[in-house]
């Protein structure tokens, strides 16, 4: 079957939607963790925003980087993802062994420096930042996604890789008695193929939908999964069914005043999005428990708890900015340098 796209998305343009998705993903993220503080129950499921982002990461790369010779992908990708994250490392290393002598080991920090430390043993998974476990698999994701972009329009082929990319993951976890990386790691990968997917069937006037090999193996390796493991992999239903959501709700957003600023609102938190991941989680937990029962010298309650995760917002905020601004000029200057290399901009 051939799907066609009269008008197709452009290469290079900026959708307004996908910072506001980012945004709306960010503060589902923002309010699952404050919910952990506070001890919330998790009716919202704002976990969920991970696959988000891992969606609109997709699309992106469906959208922007297919064409892209491999030393170029690799240097876009990778100067946008490393050095905000190694600015975000070193904090935490720095501040962890400060306030709670942490004193990790070297092997805990070059894994973390490379950012595989979510492949390996589960002591390394969370060791420094709860949030660190995205970076190892959005570098694995990138690796998958050179391996098929130049097959994007066989849909069946890209969906069939998807499936058996994440059975292969979840079961290496199974094998290692690995529940954070299965459960946080391993089920979000189908997130991002749903983004491969629309991104190719939005920017590409012609797309393919037929039987293949890699689909049947696909297909019968998720039902064993299932079947056999117990592990449904529904973050990527949830999380299609929120964009689409959200996309609906914005349409009526648009045709009012009040819903033009919340997406506008959206959008900014969405331009920083990722840096806000990078920092937020440690400081609005282990920072606000720290001041009240170090600082301040009492057991704090929910209300105080509440106040110091704003307060943490605020200083997450302020930091994420600061970072991507500051990346964003450096990048700059470096353009400017004879012979300088072709940067990313700071939020592509």
């Amino acid at each position: 079957m051939e799907i066609r796209n009269p008008s197709p998305i452009k290469k290079g343009v900026r959708l307004r939607e996908l910072d506001e998705l980012k945004g709306f993903a960010m503060v589902l993220v923002l309010l699952y963790h404050a919910g952990g503080v506070l001890n919330w129950e998790n009716w919202l499921h704002g976990e969920v925003g991970v696959d988000l982002f891992l969606i609109v990461s997709g699309f992106t790369l469906a959208l922007n980087s297919r064409d892209l010779s491999l030393g170029e992908f690799l240097q876009h990708r990778l100067l946008r993802i490393f050095p905000a994250y190694w600015l975000a490392l070193a904090t935490y290393v720095i501040l962890n062994d400060r306030f709670f002598g942490s004193n990790y080991s070297a092997t805990s920090i070059v894994l973390h420096i490379f950012g595989v430390h979510g492949f390996v043993s589960g002591e390394f998974f969370s060791d420094i930042n709860d949030s660190f476990w995205f970076i190892s698999l959005i570098l694995a994701l990138y690796v998958v996604f050179m391996t098929v972009r130049r097959r994007l329009a066989e849909l069946s082929y890209v969906a069939g890789v998807g499936m058996i990319v994440t059975v292969c993951m979840c079961l290496a976890y199974i094998s290692g008695e690995h529940t954070g990386g299965l459960i946080q790691l391993a089920v979000r990968i189908p997130s991002f193929f749903v983004g491969l997917l629309a991104g190719q069937v939005a920017s590409s006037p012609s797309s393919t939908l037929a039987f293949s090999p890699q689909l049947a193996i696909g297909l019968v390796a998720m039902t064993y999964l299932g079947w056999a493991k117990g592990v449904i992999t529904f973050y990527a239903l949830a999380a299609t069914a929120m964009v689409a959501a959200f996309l609906l709700v914005a349409g009526f957003l648009r045709r009012v005043p009040e819903g033009r600023a919340t997406l506008a609102a959206l959008s900014f938190v969405g331009v920083y999005s990722y840096e806000i991941f990078l920092f937020h989680q440690p400081l609005i937990r282990d920072f606000n428990f720290y001041a009240f029962r170090k600082w301040i010298g009492i057991e704090p309650t929910q209300g105080q708890l509440a106040i110091g995760i704003l307060c943490a917002l605020a200083l997450t905020l302020g930091a994420s900015v600061l970072v991507h601004k500051s990346i964003a000029a450096l990048f700059t200057a470096l353009r400017r340098l004879p012979g300088a290399l072709h940067l990313p901009n700071a939020h592509a």
